[in-house]
């Protein structure tokens, strides 16, 4: 196929960019020219990638890391979240309108979150979109965000004013280009790419074959962090702990709870403890404790037997795909979605945020170590993602749609 020009617009927040990456990167390699909108922050990877990386303002964090997730999920902090999610998918309208202008796209990628701009421009210029789904996918049959984790429960107020004064822009930013709200709603997007195997997808038998369940880019080098880290020499297996890239309440004890429940275990833990906590804050270190502000966290689950961790969908995939069972304590309704299918598929252990404590950790991460047909199931998992086809899989269904 000759190249072709693709624009493609993200949400700004690595779990959503770096899944992208590899895919951008192979399309670029079978000679298509690729527009990103991004925020500055993430051009250099974008770059990378060989792909043209076009800025706008946004206003999203430049540091995730330093946004606290609050302990208990108020309406208010909903209600925000919802308008930053509309404002942002929207920032890159103009920019995009400008640069397009003369140079339009053959197709459009979106996100699945971050979709305006990329939908709106798509359905205004008739050209083919195709959607990108980081986590489950949903459509008109099925959503599982519908029925989001009852260990985050919020009470909306569908009349609250903030919500109204939300679903005034959509319509408002519609009028301007004479789009009708129901074209702009339907879903007639040409493909979606969904980055994570079907056998992990929630009601899965409402997707038909226009989703792309290519799971994860992983073999493909979509992040490219496995340096800077040596493999432990001790002989005792080896247990991750990392709480992704958030802030949130009790993060510090969260970490001591964890040096408490393995101080005495047979484990080599390495934990991931964030910029915001100061390392010495947790007290003296077992010797077969490593902790680190960061990690390469694809090079250790290389090597691990056991994973704790938050439950976001990459980090998930990272651990399925190494064959790694995960303990899930999720802090996000979204995560708590993920964590419930972990264990409806037997391949992984749930902690609610009410029950965290030394011994929970302790029992769980030793029982799901020691869980034979777990292991097994994660082992079927890592199969299927490898089977997915990852960005050659993704680049091909782009491709189908472009021919």
């Amino acid at each position: 196929m000759s190249g072709r020009h693709i624009a493609v617009f993200n949400f700004p927040a690595h779990g959503h960019v770096n899944p992208s990456l590899p895919v951008v990167a192979e399309l670029v390699r079978r000679g298509h020219r690729v527009s990103y909108f991004i925020p500055e922050n993430y051009h250099d990877a974008v770059a990378a990638t060989g792909a043209t990386p076009v800025a706008y303002v946004s206003s999203a964090p430049t540091d995730w890391s330093a946004e606290r997730i609050p302990a208990v999920m108020t309406p208010e902090v909903v209600y925000k979240a919802l308008r930053f999610q509309v404002d942002e998918g929207f920032a890159p309208l103009s920019v995009a309108e400008q640069r397009l202008a003369d140079d339009r796209p053959d197709l459009i990628i979106y996100d699945q979150v971050a979709f305006h701009a990329g939908k709106l421009l798509a359905r205004k210029w008739n050209v083919p979109a195709v959607m990108a789904c980081t986590t489950f996918a949903a459509n008109e049959l099925y959503s599982p965000y519908a029925n989001m984790s009852a260990d985050f429960p919020v009470d909306i107020d569908p009349n609250h004013p903030d919500l109204a004064e939300m679903a005034k822009v959509t319509p408002a930013v519609l009028a301007e280009h004479d789009l009708p709200i129901e074209e702009f709603a339907a879903r007639n997007e040409k493909a979606a790419l969904v980055y994570l195997p079907r056998s992990f997808q929630l009601g899965q038998e409402h997707f038909d074959d226009s989703y792309a369940f290519v799971g994860p880019s992983l073999a493909e080098g979509g992040r490219h962090d496995d340096t800077d880290w040596t493999p432990p020499t001790d002989g005792r297996p080896l247990l991750l702990i990392t709480m992704g890239s958030h802030d949130y309440e009790n993060r510090l004890q969260f970490y001591r709870d964890c040096v408490t429940a393995f101080a005495d275990s047979p484990w080599h833990v390495v934990m991931a403890v964030g910029k915001r906590i100061d390392i010495a804050e947790l007290g003296p270190l077992p010797p077969h404790f490593e902790v680190h502000s960061w990690v390469p966290q694809p090079a250790i689950l290389a090597h691990a037997k056991a994973f704790l961790a938050h439950g976001g969908m990459g980090s998930v995939m990272e651990a399925l795909s190494n064959g790694v069972t995960p303990v899930v304590l999720p802090k996000l309704a979204e995560q708590g979605l993920i964590a419930d299918q972990v264990v409806a598929l037997g391949v992984g252990r749930k902690i609610a945020p009410t029950e965290v404590s030394p011994a929970r950790l302790r029992a769980a991460v030793d029982e799901l170590a020691a869980d034979e047909l777990a292991q097994q199931r994660a082992r079927q998992l890592s199969a299927d993602i490898r089977a997915a086809g990852g960005a050659l899989a993704a680049a091909d269904a782009v491709e189908a749609v472009l021919a």
